[in-house]
């Protein structure tokens, strides 16, 4: 019998029904019983449509996260100064809803994924384990979407693999403690390329550095260890230069797409063609890429279990655990190195690439196109209005110390490159009561017919 009930429940998810009560955002779209003495008795089924009210908060809540990297409690705060704007769920019982938005509300949306269109089921363990999370690959998916969209797929699957800032504040405000005398512009984005832990920001002699310290206890059978010195500065003016460069010219300039096209050939240049390869070399980056994903997943979902059993039991069994699953996650990570390193060498080569073999294909020039020409001086930005659009563009500054580099990225998203367009536009330029176009400085994105969104 459990057998037989598992399986309808499957069956009715895959028919695209829900089960339970609709999610915030949807209301139910109640259809008569199939079997026709279950009907006599009154009973239905229902499928979800969009609810004109709740339904665009779902999409803002997404929004908040994806470009603005806000995290739960941030996102209930904002949502709460509006509550007329934006209504918060209602529990199952009257005595149990609270009126307000919560981080538990939050999360609940963000992490469901029904918003995407697709009809899920047996996403938690309601009866063995206690209504924990069951693992991604024991969701049930219907095979294509059965009901409208409140956000893409694309934009789910971003806001899902995003982990929050482990530990760094949001805001651009300084430290409540009482001794904080100033800020540092680059707090949280810049990392130490040795032991891939993130830099902190330092005073000394009156100019701020950022700094990380040689891991003494955990770390010292980690390769990077006798290469890391004990104490490793860089000058926070020397990055933040380079930052303000980079996002002047490289993502807003008017010259950022010449730039990326060179890059890109620059680095297919110096990559063989897949078809170029012969037989055993091509099956041995196939296994390679295929073992590379397989890490990566698996990298996942240590992620996963630490997110669900974080802060169950008592603290010493906690920080026990933590320190399990970051031993097994480093060990999958130095893994997956090796592998990325083999395949990098197997894809050397000092030939060219045939042009026009779907290399210029790539959807980065176009994207780029989608942010505003601007030509303001990002150090003439306030420092709040730099972190909005360094979160926005998820900035990562890398220092190699041994090389004496500095790697500077931003990702700009398919799912929400036009919104994250119109963010920077509204973020340094502010235009109250103004069109585009007449603000200074200000040039419309082109538009191109052929650029998908999902590419």
């Amino acid at each position: 019998m459990l057998e037989l009930s598992w399986d309808g429940f499957i069956e009715h998810t895959q028919q695209g029904w829900n089960v339970g009560k609709p999610p915030y955002g949807y209301v139910a779209d109640r259809v008569p019983h199939p079997v026709p003495a279950r009907r006599a008795e009154g009973r239905t089924k229902h499928r979800l449509l969009p609810d004109p009210v709740c339904g665009p908060v779902v999409t803002e809540i997404f929004r908040m996260r994806a470009l603005e990297r806000l995290g739960y409690r941030a996102i209930a705060e904002r949502l709460n100064h509006h509550l007329d704007k934006y209504p918060p769920p209602a529990a199952n019982r009257d005595d149990a809803t609270v009126g307000h938005w919560t981080v538990q509300s939050v999360r609940g949306i963000l992490t469901n994924p029904k918003y995407t269109g697709y009809q899920v089921w047996n996403r938690r363990a309601r009866k063995k384990r206690g209504n924990r999370a069951n693992p991604v690959s024991e969701w049930v998916w219907s095979p294509q979407p059965v009901h409208e969209p409140l956000v893409t797929r694309e934009l789910f699957n971003d806001v899902w693999a995003y982990r929050g800032r482990q530990g760094s504040r949001s805001g651009a405000e300084p430290n409540s403690h009482p001794a904080t005398t100033r800020t540092y512009p680059l707090r949280s984005y810049v990392v130490c390329a040795l032991c891939d832990r993130r830099m902190f920001g330092k005073v000394s002699k009156g100019h701020a550095h950022y700094v990380c310290y040689r891991d003494e206890l955990r770390r010292s059978k980690a390769d990077w260890f006798d290469r890391h010195p004990k104490a490793l500065w860089v000058s926070g003016k020397i990055l933040l230069g380079a930052v303000h460069w980079f996002s002047a010219e490289r993502v807003l300039g008017p010259d950022r797409e010449p730039y990326l096209r060179a890059q890109l050939a620059a680095e297919a240049g110096t990559q063989r063609h897949p078809e170029s390869l012969d037989d055993e070399t091509a099956d041995r980056v196939a296994s390679l890429r295929e073992q590379i994903a397989v890490l990566g997943r698996r990298q996942e979902a240590l992620l996963d279990q630490l997110a669900e059993e974080d802060g169950v039991g008592d603290p010493e069994t906690t920080r026990a655990f933590r320190q399990g699953i970051r031993s097994r996650y480093d060990r999958l990570d130095a893994e997956r190195r090796a592998l990325t390193a083999e395949l990098g060498t197997l894809l050397q080569a000092e030939t060219s690439v045939p042009g026009g073999q779907g290399w210029e294909r790539l959807s980065g020039p176009e994207l780029i196109n989608l942010l505003p020409v601007l030509t303001t001086r990002f150090a003439e930005l306030p420092e709040a209005a730099q972190r909005k659009l360094y979160d926005a563009f998820r900035l990562e500054v890398r220092y190699n110390r041994l090389q004496r580099e500095v790697w500077l990225t931003v990702t700009i998203p398919a799912a929400f490159a036009a919104d994250l367009g119109e963010l920077t536009r509204r973020t340094v330029i502010p235009s109250p009561g103004h069109a585009h176009g007449d603000q200074p400085g200000f040039e419309r994105p082109r538009q191109d017919s052929n650029l998908r969104p999902s590419a």
